[in-house]
């Protein structure tokens, strides 16, 4: 798909209510450049992350060929995902780029606290010798000058809450292998029933290792079976590349808001 002028991240799968049966990734099938990468690399299989300002926050990809890349292969609903976390894990942001038609990216990134932060990117490119579009985890470290004020870890936990919802994660991560989580949402003590699509799916989930900010992104594999009328805990896969203490955010829509909450996971 080629780049437009303008482009903000195109949301190809829409938003909405969902309905039972509904919220697994609805795009091609996509392989991962380097299924056990840590997501600490700006350059990976020939592409490199690379930052062209810091205010505003501009930065383009280039290709193995070393010119800039202008077409994407869309993925989890849009073209490019951008996050950014501070080093001590207590500040994360979901944010969505706009890309020109010269494949430079602006992110509409608001004033920071002095500290140290990374910002990674996920996409997929549309050309590969296998012939499946491979997906890429890129970052680049961030130093906001000032004194920083460093937030300890919060304990790991199964429980959590946000905006008056409570959400409890379920599953058993292990380092190196897939592992399906879910999460049960609830509101006044009862299961919300309803959610908007966000990305390619219904919830996304992102997770930093404590200590050097490894990445680890989750895929949206819809919702379980339980609950009422078959709509049960929000579902997703996701593999841990290192072990130790983690902080998993979950992000999810309802009646058009987002929410995101956090977790400390602890990965043997």
């Amino acid at each position: 798909m080629n780049g437009m002028n303008g482009m903000n991240g195109m949301n190809m799968a829409g938003s909405g209510d969902d309905m039972p049966g509904m919220g697994e990734p609805t795009g091609p099938k996509i392989a991962a450049a380097a299924v056990a990468d840590n997501g600490l690399h700006g350059t990976v299989g020939g592409y490199s992350y690379v930052v062209d300002s810091a205010a505003p926050f501009t930065f383009h990809i280039s290709g193995p060929s070393g010119k800039t890349v202008t077409r994407f292969q869309p993925y989890e609903g849009r073209l490019l995902v951008f996050y950014l976390v501070r080093s001590d894990l207590g500040d994360f942001r979901q944010l969505t780029p706009s890309m020109r038609a010269d494949g430079s990216w602006t992110v509409p990134l608001s004033a920071l606290t002095p500290g140290s932060y990374r910002s990674y990117i996920t996409f997929a490119a549309p050309d590969s010798s296998a012939g499946t579009p491979l997906s890429y985890s890129l970052s680049q470290p961030l130093t906001v000058p000032g004194g920083p004020t460093v937030a300890a870890l919060p304990a790991a936990s199964d429980t959590t809450t946000v905006d008056g919802y409570a959400l409890r994660l379920t599953g058993s991560p292990h380092q190196g292998v897939a592992t399906d989580l879910g999460v049960a949402v609830t509101k006044n003590g009862k299961p919300v029933q309803q959610f908007d699509r966000l990305l390619d799916g219904y919830a996304h989930l992102t997770a930093f290792h404590a200590g050097d900010a490894a990445f680890a992104r989750a895929l949206s594999t819809g919702r379980s079976a339980g609950g009422a009328a078959g709509a049960g805990d929000l579902t997703a896969t996701i593999q841990f590349p290192e072990s130790g203490a983690w902080r998993l955010f979950v992000q999810f829509e309802t009646s058009g808001a987002e929410h995101t909450a956090a977790f400390t996971v602890e990965v043997p």
